[in-house]
């Protein structure tokens, strides 16, 4: 166990199930929600009541963004479990005293903190592409950047459990418009599906988009 693993062992932990809210929107919370294991979906709600997917938090990340720092005092998202997960409750001025007392975990934190911004910045060219079919294609990219699991080592290939729903939410697009263009993006062996979990060749996705098709 690391040293960031055993400081965070000695708080109160709470399991939650998938699906399961942590944070509502604008609550304000006691402490820091630093994450144990598990995936923590981040989304917010559109004014028309539809759900917009945020960003996939992983182990050892906590949120709400910013309360830890003091730049927010509020939730400014929904927080959820994306898989079956354990949240460690810290006080936030002891684990901002921990984390200033360890540089090896401040640097650690720093590291995930950019790989988070590099990866909403895909997702930002994701979103601007203006074919729907483009769009799916380098957001699968996006979470599998976040949360894939490589199925062997130096293999192309990437295992992305996630839904259809999940897709068109995180993109604004109908379950429809995204059921139609993952089976293009089947027909073309880009991608493939089975029980509920996607697999991606990247290799072949990367220069689907290179190309422009």
């Amino acid at each position: 166990m690391g040293s960031f693993q055993q400081f965070i062992a000695k708080y109160p932990s709470r399991t939650f199930r998938k699906g399961e809210t942590i944070l509502l929107k604008d609550e304000i919370p006691k402490d820091m929600y630093v994450i144990e294991s598990g995936l923590v979906k981040v989304y917010t709600i559109t004014a028309s009541g539809d759900e917009r997917l945020v960003n996939i938090a992983r182990e050892e990340e906590d949120f709400p963004v910013g309360f830890s720092l003091g730049i927010v005092e509020r939730s400014n998202y929904f927080y959820e479990a994306f898989t079956t997960c354990t949240i460690r409750l810290v006080p936030r001025y002891e684990y901002l005293s921990y984390l200033s007392s360890d540089i090896e975990v401040m640097q650690k934190r720093l590291a995930r903190i950019t790989i988070l911004l590099i990866s909403n910045y895909a997702r930002v060219s994701a979103l601007g592409q203006t074919r729907a079919s483009d769009k799916i294609a380098q957001t699968l990219l996006h979470m599998a950047d976040q949360f894939g699991v490589l199925l062997r080592p130096y293999n192309s290939r990437l295992k992305l459990s996630v839904t259809q729903q999940e897709i068109a939410n995180s993109l604004g697009l109908t379950r429809e418009t995204t059921n139609i263009e993952l089976k293009k993006l089947e027909v073309k062996q880009l991608i493939s599906y089975s029980r509920k979990t996607y697999i991606l060749h990247t290799e072949r996705l990367r220069k689907y988009l290179e190309e422009g098709h």
